[in-house]
């Protein structure tokens, strides 16, 4: 889509502006912010820069009910509330309507006593509100939080080292030397 859009008349000129409105953004941003994650070893001192304490542990304790601990990491040792904090704080400036999302997300959790709650408590909750992904007749009024931590958890977990390379032993762009044909006999028919 990018390659049709270059040859289109008037494009060389759009993307120049587009490109210099976005080095100068990033300048500015260098000026005034840190859009850096901190280095891997640093997340377990993370302290949260955009949720409350008590949002922070909410959105802990929900991830790690949406991806939890068992044989393999889950939510907690990805830092998967460290990281959504990071991006939910870079947004400021740049895409204000998620922090919105998530100030909304955060009250309606608030709303709903979630950090009060037991773990088997949050868990029904989550069950509840997350409902209508399992039966498109169902609705809630809490889905939309569901889905809003769903889909930053899912992200951020398998971006994540953890969900990466230790849970997904993603092995890195590798290339095969030689290809080594099918040994099963019911592959072999044309």
């Amino acid at each position: 889509m990018v390659v049709r859009a270059t040859t289109t008349a008037g494009a060389a000129q759009f993307f120049r502006g587009w490109l210099h409105a976005s080095e100068s953004q990033l300048a500015h941003a260098h000026e005034h912010h840190s859009f850096a994650p901190p280095d891997p070893h640093d997340w377990n001192s993370y302290q949260p820069q955009f949720f409350s304490p008590e949002e922070f542990r909410m959105l802990d304790a929900f991830t790690a009910i949406l991806i939890p601990t068992d044989e393999t990491p889950g939510a907690r040792e990805a830092h998967v509330a460290a990281f959504t904090d990071f991006v939910v704080n870079a947004a400021a400036e740049y895409a204000p309507e998620m922090q919105e999302q998530w100030r909304k997300a955060m009250a309606w959790l608030r709303s709903q006593q979630f950090s009060e709650l037991t773990t088997q408590q949050q868990v029904s909750l989550i069950e509840r509100i997350s409902e209508p992904e399992r039966d498109t007749s169902k609705t809630h009024n809490g889905f939309p939080v569901y889905r809003l931590l769903k889909d930053m958890t899912v992200h951020a977990f398998y971006t994540s080292r953890v969900g990466l390379i230790d849970v997904l032993e993603y092995k890195g762009l590798a290339y095969l030397t030689e290809f080594p044909a099918c040994t099963h006999p019911e592959h072999h028919r044309v």
